[in-house]
Formats: structure tokens, C-alpha cells, sequence
């Protein structure tokens, strides 16, 4: 364990110096080196504080017979008392050690038993995810009559790793050409999505048909580590198939997310997540940890860092940083990485929240503090002047926090919105049926009140109003994790929701920066809530994304045939065909495949909208997918474009 010293010596240690995630036990403080006047506080601090999250459960002090019961003591002559801050005053769990009868001296020693056990109390339970470096702090404030501020005098870090192993995820390529070799991942996760590093156990492997796909009849899981490569599997024809791993001891059986068997000559799947953020703004973890989450832990196709821009959490030497390590991470056919960092002005006047992703290395963080782009169309245009290419994707837009109401657009470079993050779903309003609503915002910091289910979405925000309103914008599913856990089912998501990362599924030739960038130019893209399903979208053989120019194909006037192919990681709960923004075919399957086709018979002239900003009158197709443990796909539009243009 890591210890710091402050100006005044302090000296904190935490024994043991790990946790498990989610799993009560018990911790002995000891701070030293402190000289506190009598009525001042010293301040524990488990997180709360900016780049330091935690869901550590809050400890209490009035019944030592329950959990998360804490207490203290003071070896010198004076008193102590223990007491935790309430919300309204410090949002993190935080005990506070009130100095009684006499100063505190230097060389006293503060005791505190976090989770004390000894009168009957069940322990105290650590935050719900892994974090290797989990940072405890030690602030000081001066007796009243003072200025009131907390200072910090020091730190110390402990390991939080996963907990007991809860389920076994088979991780597969979602696309596999025939012929070609491949391996599986074998993940060992704990009840909240941790890496469970410390099991071990023996699974056969089953395949689910045999003629498409030949492997390994069995393995042997060994730790520590948690996760494990599985080589020697092969496709041999064209295909669906899942791999299920059965562990020999219960003969739970854990099936693989599904594998489509291509040819080679086909534009092939790839997951990934773009959107997060590091200890170079305000999250956890190095870059480099960052990626090796996603390409190591989770087996993800292609990722990218989305540390904010303002200069006082990313500075231009992070920005060196985060781009060094982006282009060493970067490996083509394997894992590939994009440049991009999140535009952000917090004004909530509509500007909303940016991501900016750029298409090569080597490129300037144009900031939203500076005065040549403090707003998006000055962002736009800076872009435009990059020796780059470039994609703008909205973040959050329906959430309160920072809404984004479409008035600013560049179709050039805003190709893409992430509908669903770990903020929630931006789709619709919760009235319409959304069961990810966005999660509230600016409530009371002590905590969560009785507030209205709506209160964290802004309407100008939807983006159904935006696809309404003319704006061409595929869909991406998103992250937002500031918790170093990018693509892990962790709910890394705030209070009250807590919402587990998105997905973005691109169809791609190749798993190269240049194809997966240009299929996201294209909006060859849809978005998950974090299941890895399969999904194909067409309208009149336009792909998911496109533009198809009414007048060259007159026949799409009368009649559009729209299909769809869906393999999911649970049974399908409900399938819709969206058109300009309204339900227009649905199916409830009962199976976790589906191929649909359906025929829109209803003339397309009294169907069209009118763009806000001059263009074609239009039509828009989308797909909706839910599956039945709750888990959503939606695939990018395809539009109709009526006249000339």
C-alpha cells in the first residue's frame, strides 16, 4: 500500500490494504502525525471528490449491531467522537473525527474500525466495482469560528478487486469468415460485472453446430487473472452459431454471444466503446489502463478516450499523453484505437456536450474555453480547417445536465448522436415508452429524493425530434464510465439508475482505423444498451444509414420492402419498425433469432417531413430491438430523400 505525507507529516494506513468489491468486512484506520485544535475535524474520505468516485456504501454511527458500522478512538487524553457528514454537505462516504477535550497532538494516533464487528455489527460493504489504487483521503478543518474548509494533509491507496466469480461470459467475434481460425475469451465475472481474478475451474465447450464451427472440447481455468484465452477454433461454413461453456462441478452452462460465419468478401461486426474517461479529467485509471480494459478484459473490436476538454483537468501535457498512448495502442486487425476528446461547455443552453473523434494522430484539442470555439458551429468550422477528418457525435443530448438541441449542424462532421449512454436513453421521453429514462440531475447532493421519473430529460434534446427536424444522424451506444471500467456489464452509471455502459456495432470491410472510420462516417453503425446482439437493417436495399435519392428509384413512391436480421444474446421481447418517429410494424418473437421482412404499402408522398434548413423533403426508417432480460438495440436510419437534391 501507497502512503503520502502532508506538510504536517501525516501518516494514514489501512489494514488490510484491500477489499473486494461488494463484499462486507472489516478495515482498521490509523492516521498519525496530525496536529488538529481541540473542536477541529478530521475527515476520511472514501470518494466525493472530483476524480475520485466511489459507491462506497455510507457508514453509520447510532446502532452497532447493523452493518457499516464505524467507530474510533484517540490515544491521547482527550475525546473523540465519530460521526458521518450528511449528504447535503458532502455527497461521498466520509467519516468525520471531531477533536473533544484537549488538541490533538502530533504524535497521537486516530484509530477507526470501519465495519467494527465487535458488538455484532455485519462489517462494512466497499464499492460495487474494481479499482486497483483506490485513493482514501484525509482532510483537515479548523474548529469553528475558522474559515470552515477542509484541507487534504494526506492519502493512502488500497486494492479493490472483484469479487466471488457469479458467472461465467463467453466473448466471440460477432463475425467470423468462413475458413478462417479464431479464439474465444473466457471471462470470470462477479455478481456486479467485476473481473473475479481469483477463479479457477474446469468447463467443457460445446458448440452449438458443429458443421460451421470446430474447437477445443474443454478447458482448464487458472488464476489469478480472471480471464482467459481459448485458441483453436475454426469456421467452415456460412452461418449462426454460439459456443457454451459448461463448468464441470454445477453444469451451469454459459453461452457465447452470438457468431455470424460470412464470407470473406462482406463487410464484417465490430463492437466498441468510444467514450470514456481517465484520470487525465475526471476519472480513474491511466490511458493505458483504459484500453487494456477493452481490448484485453472485454475483447472489444476498437475503442477511443474521452477526456474532457477543459485546460484545468486536461492539460496540454495529458492531451500528449492520451495521443501517444492512443497511437502505441493502436493495432490493426487486432485492436484499433481513435483520437477523440469530449467537447464540453456545461452551459445547458443547448449546446450540449461534443465528442470529437479525428480520423489520425498528431491533432490539436480545439477547446470549448477558448475564444475561437465556444460553440459548436465555431467548432465546426475549426474542424473544417484541420489537415483531418473529423466526426462530431453528441453526448447525452436529452439529459438535463447538458442538453443539445440540434440548432447548431454541420452534416459534414456531425454524422452520428449517442442515443443511449450510461446517462440513459435519449431516444424519446420516458412517457413513450423509454425504459432507460435519463437519470435526474442537479437534485440535493445528500442523496436522491421522491422526483418526477421525467425530471432528468429535456424534450429539445430527443433524438426523434432531431431525425424529425431533418438532422441525419445515425446511432452509437456509449459509455460515459469514469470508473475505468469501458464495456464491462459494471453499472458505472450515476444515482439513481446506475446504467452499465453502451455498445457501438459497426459494420466494417476490415478492423483498421481508416474502415472503421469511414463505416462511421457512412452511419454503418447502431447502438446497445451493452448486449453484443447481431443486428442488419435494411430499407428497399439501402443499409442501415444511408440515403436513397426517391426520384432514381420511382418504384419506393407505392411500396418500400423493409428486412431485418436479429441474433440476440436472450430471447427477443419485441421488434419495431420505426417510421418518422412512430410505430409502424411490431413483432414479439419467441426465439433469439429473427429474420423479418415486411412490406410499407402506404403511398411515401403525404408521408413527408420538411427539414428545418432547406434539402428534400423526407422519410426515415429505424429499427428498435428489446430483448427480454431488458436489454435494447436501435439500428441507424435509412432515409428517403423526395426531389431533386
Amino acid at each position: 500500500m501507497t502512503q503520502k505525507q502532508s506538510s504536517q507529516r501525516s501518516l494514514l494506513s489501512i489494514e488490510p490494504p484491500e477489499a473486494m468489491a461488494s463484499v462486507p468486512g472489516t478495515w482498521t484506520i490509523t492516521i498519525s502525525g496530525v496536529s488538529v485544535a481541540e473542536g477541529g475535524i478530521v475527515r476520511i474520505v472514501f470518494g466525493g471528490t472530483r476524480g475520485n468516485p466511489s459507491d462506497w456504501t455510507r457508514p453509520q454511527t447510532s446502532d452497532p449491531e447493523a452493518r457499516e458500522y464505524v467507530s474510533g478512538r484517540r490515544s491521547g487524553g482527550g475525546s473523540l467522537t465519530v460521526t458521518v457528514p450528511p449528504g447535503e454537505e458532502f455527497r461521498g462516504p466520509a467519516i468525520d473525527l471531531t477533536v473533544l477535550d484537549a488538541p490533538l497532538a502530533e504524535d497521537e494516533t486516530l484509530t477507526v474500525i470501519l465495519g467494527d464487528t465487535s458488538a455484532g455489527g455485519t462489517g462494512s460493504t466497499p464499492q460495487s466495482f474494481s479499482q486497483p489504487n483506490k485513493v482514501v483521503e484525509v482532510l483537515v478543518a479548523e474548529p469553528s469560528g475558522g474559515d470552515g474548509k477542509f484541507s487534504k494533509i494526506g492519502e493512502a491507496t488500497m486494492n479493490v478487486t472483484g469479487g466471488p466469480m457469479d458467472t461465467i461470459r463467453v466473448l466471440a467475434p460477432a463475425t467470423v469468415p468462413a475458413g478462417k481460425q479464431f479464439s474465444i475469451a473466457l471471462k470470470a465475472e462477479d455478481v456486479q460485472g467485476n473481473v473475479a481474478s481469483m477463479y479457477i475451474g474446469e468447463l467443457s465447450l460445446e458448440i452449438s453446430d458443429t458443421e460451421l464451427v470446430t474447437g477445443p472440447e474443454s478447458v482448464k481455468f487458472v488464476g489469478p487473472g480472471g480471464v482467459m484465452i481459448v485458441d483453436g477454433f475454426k469456421a467452415f461454413s456460412r452461418g449462426l452459431v454460439r459456443i457454451i461453456a459448461v463448468d464441470s462441478i454445477s453444469d451451469i452452462k454459459y453461452v457465447s454471444n452470438p457468431i455470424l460465419i460470412t464470407k470473406h468478401d462482406q463487410a464484417q461486426l465490430y463492437f466498441g466503446v468510444i467514450h470514456g474517461h481517465t484520470e487525465r479529467s475526471d476519472g480513474v485509471g491511466t490511458v493505458e489502463d483504459y484500453y487494456a480494459c477493452m481490448r484485453d478484459d472485454n475483447r472489444l473490436d476498437f475503442g477511443a478516450v474521452g477526456d474532457h476538454d477543459h485546460e484545468h483537468e486536461t492539460t496540454d501535457a495529458d492531451w500528449e499523453v492520451i495521443q501517444r498512448v492512443t497511437a502505441e495502442s493502436n493495432d490493426p486487425g487486432r485492436f484499433v484505437t481513435l483520437l477523440g476528446y469530449e467537447w464540453a461547455k456545461w452551459r445547458r443552453n443547448g449546446d450540449g456536450d461534443r465528442n470529437v473523434y479525428f480520423d489520425r494522430d498528431g491533432l490539436p484539442m480545439l477547446r470549448s474555453s477558448d475564444q475561437q470555439y465556444p460553440r459548436p458551429s465555431d467548432l465546426f468550422a475549426g474542424l473544417r480547417e484541420c489537415d483531418c477528418r473529423s466526426i462530431v457525435i453528441p453526448h447525452h443530448p436529452a439529459s438535463n445536465g447538458n442538453f443539445c438541441d440540434y440548432s447548431q449542424h454541420d452534416p459534414a462532421v456531425e454524422r452520428l448522436v449517442e442515443i443511449y449512454s450510461s446517462w440513459g436513453n435519449s431516444e424519446c421521453s420516458i412517457h413513450d415508452g423509454n425504459p432507460y429514462p435519463m437519470r435526474p440531475a442537479g437534485l440535493p447532493q445528500g442523496g436522491f429524493v421522491d422526483v418526477p421519473m421525467d425530471s432528468g430529460e429535456v424534450p429539445e434534446g430527443f433524438v426523434q425530434r432531431a431525425l424529425e427536424m431533418g438532422r441525419r444522424l445515425g446511432f452509437v451506444g456509449g459509455g460515459d464510465d469514469h470508473l475505468g471500467h469501458p464495456g464491462d456489464p459494471v453499472k458505472t452509471g450515476a444515482e439513481p439508475f446506475r446504467y452499465a455502459d453502451g455498445l457501438m456495432g459497426v459494420w466494417a470491410p476490415e478492423l483498421t482505423r481508416e474502415a472503421i472510420f469511414q463505416a462511421m462516417y457512412e452511419r454503418h453503425t447502431y447502438a446497445t444498451t451493452g448486449a453484443r446482439m447481431i443486428v442488419l437493417f435494411r430499407v428497399a436495399d439501402a443499409f442501415m444509414g444511408d440515403e436513397v435519392q426517391v426520384a432514381q428509384r420511382p418504384e419506393l413512391a407505392k411500396a418500400r420492402t423493409i428486412d431485418a436480421f436479429i441474433a440476440a444474446e436472450a430471447k427477443l421481447a419485441q421488434v419495431e419498425i420505426i417510421r418518422n418517429n412512430e410505430v409502424v410494424h411490431s413483432l414479439r418473437p419467441e426465439d433469439s433469432d429473427l429474420t423479418l421482412e415486411w412490406t410499407d404499402e402506404d403511398p411515401l408522398e403525404p408521408l413527408a417531413l420538411t427539414p428545418i434548413d432547406g434539402g428534400p423533403r423526407f422519410v426515415f426508417y429505424y429499427l428498435r430491438v428489446l430483448q427480454a432480460d431488458g436489454q435494447m438495440a436501435w439500428a441507424s436510419p435509412v432515409w428517403l430523400l423526395l426531389g431533386d437534391h
